[in-house]
């Protein structure tokens, strides 16, 4: 079996008419409140396609789509290519450049053998993204995934590709750069699809969109379906990021009273010391607790036998969160935008410790899929970049 990475003709934005910065959305899940509606003023941003609203807002992104491809907005390109995409950003204080390559994932057997989600998935959302992919008939924003290129072959491919000039540059709605360039060189798409199909793929981000690609699929088996647009990442670019997703809730008896049964405290001076002590707990499970004026450093208490897993998130959703509704959880990525809504809400804060790649996939393969909200891959691909219509990649 190995997995089916290759180029595929995109649809893109003729970037003199809208420029990148522009064009780019976050992914649907994303985009709420002032951002949707500094987004929506640009009538050609792909936000329109992306999350769309009105009365029958599945059947007006594809009324839009069609009516941007007819008049120009968006223009095909005439062969098959890999598109190279650069981010460039700030996480804790460095700056930082990650840099992945948009393909057509195969949705057959062989491939989905060599794909590992790691995250359960919420019916509400793929709902959404089944109604969408139906009547637009294209993927519109890609699955991230992860790759471990051992040898770090197809990391130095992409960076030659970005001796070139670009395609398009510009900066997302957060202000992060942006670069493109569309690979087709026959010989080096060859390479890439070559590379690509030994490697096995770790779903960073869009569970719900592969879930969704793959149902669709196999109820349908419509030409061009069978594919599904991808970001995919080196494990060796020095750009890749993944962070832990912090936890605020409500601080019940009944939780409080888990708190106690299930670990060990040990109070610190502030967030700075617990996120210290947080790097030197050897235990996965180890996490910090922001309640008022308090910070404490948690452990398993005596006798914990741990989960499966081995993963912080997943012993805390079961040793801990197992009574709280996930829908009475707010998660964020920051520990010091956690802990600053915890005190201005009264609730409690759960500061998660630092992991890699390689334990998320060392979880997945012990235990299968962790919690929802276990991990954010930073930053988030920008939608617009590359649409990927079937009518274009049979």
């Amino acid at each position: 079996m190995s997995l089916r990475a290759k180029a595929f003709r995109g649809l893109r934005y003729d970037f003199k008419r809208t420029p990148l910065s522009s064009a780019v959305c976050p992914p649907y899940d994303v985009i709420r409140g002032p951002l949707d509606s500094c987004l929506r003023r640009g009538r050609t941003n792909a936000v329109h396609v992306e999350l769309p609203r009105g009365a029958d807002p599945y059947r007006s992104a594809a009324s839009l789509f069609a009516r941007w491809r007819r008049t120009g907005v968006l223009v095909a390109d005439a062969a098959p290519a890999y598109y190279v995409v650069e981010q460039e950003y700030s996480v804790r204080g460095r700056r930082m450049r990650r840099t992945g390559v948009l393909a057509a994932l195969g949705l057959d057997r062989g491939t989905a053998s060599r794909v590992l989600a790691h995250e359960r998935t919420l019916s509400k959302h793929k709902k959404d993204r089944q109604r969408l992919i139906r009547a637009v008939q294209a993927n519109t924003s890609p699955i991230f995934g992860v790759f471990a290129d051992r040898r770090g072959t197809l990391a130095r491919i992409l960076a030659a590709s970005k001796r070139a000039k670009p395609l398009a540059r510009g900066r997302d709605s957060g202000g992060l750069g942006l670069r493109l360039w569309r690979v087709d060189d026959p010989r080096v798409t060859a390479e890439v699809e070559r590379l690509l199909s030994k490697e096995t793929l770790l779903i960073a981000d869009g569970h719900h969109r592969y879930a969704v690609g793959r149902a669709h699929w196999e109820s349908t088996h419509r030409e061009g379906s069978a594919r599904l647009l991808a970001f995919l990442v080196s494990e060796r670019d020095p750009g890749l990021v993944v962070l832990p997703t912090h936890r605020v809730v409500e601080g019940t008896f009944a939780l409080r009273r888990t708190l106690a049964r299930t670990c060990r405290v040990r109070p610190v001076w502030d967030l700075r010391a617990l996120e210290a002590a947080l790097a030197r707990q050897a235990s996965p499970y180890a996490l910090g607790l922001v309640d008022g004026a308090a910070t404490a450093l948690l452990t398993p208490a005596a006798g914990d036998r741990g989960v499966r897993s081995r993963f912080g998130t997943d012993w805390l959703a079961r040793k801990v969160l197992a009574g709280v509704d996930p829908h009475d959880i707010s998660y964020f990525h920051d520990a010091r935008e956690a802990s600053a809504e915890a005190r201005r809400t009264g609730r409690i804060a759960l500061i998660l410790k630092d992991f890699s790649v390689a334990d998320i996939r060392r979880a997945v393969s012990r235990a299968g899929l962790l919690p929802q909200k276990s991990t954010y891959f930073y930053p988030k691909i920008p939608t617009g970049l590359v649409f990927r219509p079937f009518d274009l990649d049979p």
